[in-house]
């Protein structure tokens, strides 16, 4: 990340990353959605929680299992979880050996309605978190949005509270309904291909989607390797295991340690000197 970006990264709790999909990667993820387009899922409105400012006339649609799909249709998404437009990013907030949590697509057409504004800096949550110490950003859970198709000024989808990850008190409903202070909620614009990269305790929802096309967002879940919130008893390698590079096999992995080698220049200088033996003389 370039010192612009972790600052950003730091008071915003998002960070926008352009083109983070190439031209032929981002065609591949929108024919794969076009061939299981079937088995898209439309919630029964139950995303907005009563709210006014956020209700519309149908749910949003979630669709997933792009893993198993057949080739070539799961192979870009494959490539999307470690992919290195987006790993550096993933390795400064959470360290190497960061694991997959979740992944999936939501789609909105016209007249969709909103998601309550959920998450924030507050109740403090062991595996959701946002912390800074000695010159370097910790991160819990942390997502990656890539958006399959524009998203222009007012359309709706992914918006936030920026610098909500850092509250210090608890958000009132009316704000987390939209129906409160709705100027200090950002709506986050971006193209086709660009990738939202948001710590998952910043406050965020979605408002009705008002495009004529339809939104289609995938949506990257992770953590520290050492961190699980849905792994309960023995892991099982999923049956398409051996397909996958070494690097996608390690972020589906079990959580486990991974140490990583200190890089203060003193004690990198004091190990260098222990190595080479006494001086002579």
């Amino acid at each position: 990340m370039t010192e612009a970006e972790k600052y950003l990264f730091d008071v915003q709790g998002y960070l926008v990353i352009k083109g983070a999909l190439s031209t032929g990667e981002l065609a591949a993820a929108n024919a794969a959605i076009d061939h299981h387009a079937g088995r898209i899922q439309i919630r029964p409105n139950d995303l907005a929680h009563g709210s006014a400012t956020l209700q519309g006339r149908t749910g949003r649609g979630d669709l997933g299992g792009m893993l198993t799909w057949e080739k070539p249709h799961c192979e870009v998404y494959r490539q999307m979880i470690v992919h290195p437009r987006l790993t550096p990013y993933l390795e400064e907030l959470l360290g190497p050996g960061f694991r997959l949590e979740g992944l999936g697509i939501i789609t909105m057409e016209a007249g969709a309605e909103g998601f309550w504004f959920h998450e924030g800096g507050t109740p403090f949550d062991r595996s959701r978190f946002y912390h800074y110490h000695n010159g370097r950003m910790y991160c819990g859970m942390t997502n990656i949005a890539v958006q399959l198709t524009d998203v222009k000024p007012g359309e709706g989808g992914f918006a936030c509270l920026p610098g909500s990850h850092k509250a210090n008190y608890p958000c009132p409903g009316e704000i987390r309904l939209y129906e409160a202070h709705q100027e200090r909620i950002a709506q986050i614009p971006a193209q086709a291909g660009d990738a939202i990269l948001f710590v998952e305790c910043l406050m965020h929802g979605a408002l009705p989607w008002a495009g004529d096309h339809q939104r289609r967002s995938v949506i990257l879940r992770y953590n520290s390797g050492v961190v699980a919130e849905g792994l309960m008893g023995a892991y099982t390698q999923p049956p398409f295991y051996a397909e996958l590079s070494e690097a996608q096999q390690a972020v589906i992995s079990a959580p486990r340690y991974r140490h990583e080698f200190p890089k203060n220049r003193e004690v990198l200088d004091l190990l260098a000197a222990r190595q080479a033996g006494p001086s002579p003389g």
